[in-house]
């Protein structure tokens, strides 16, 4: 089974051409092994404190996409998981 992962857009150039694309590992492998940044971005970008029991309350797929988002940002998340 593959883990669920996101697929970022993909940009174009003005001319149509494909820019080249940045990879990014986008799996839950690599997102929690990087949870500590995923904690401070949430709260950096979102105002959401992810220990908070008000939080802990909500439906996960409220949590998951903005989790998923900050792959759409320039976040800590996204750099740290940026393959070089």
């Amino acid at each position: 089974m593959r883990p669920e992962t996101y697929d970022a857009p993909q940009k174009a150039t003005a001319d149509g051409k494909p820019v080249e694309a940045i990879e990014v590992d986008t799996s839950w492998l690599a997102i929690l092994g990087a949870w500590r940044l995923v904690v401070a971005d949430l709260a950096l970008h979102f105002h959401v404190d992810l220990y908070d029991p008000a939080v802990l309350a909500r439906p996960w797929p409220g949590i998951r996409t903005m989790i998923f988002s900050l792959f759409d940002q320039d976040t800590r998340l996204r750099r740290a998981l940026t393959r070089r």
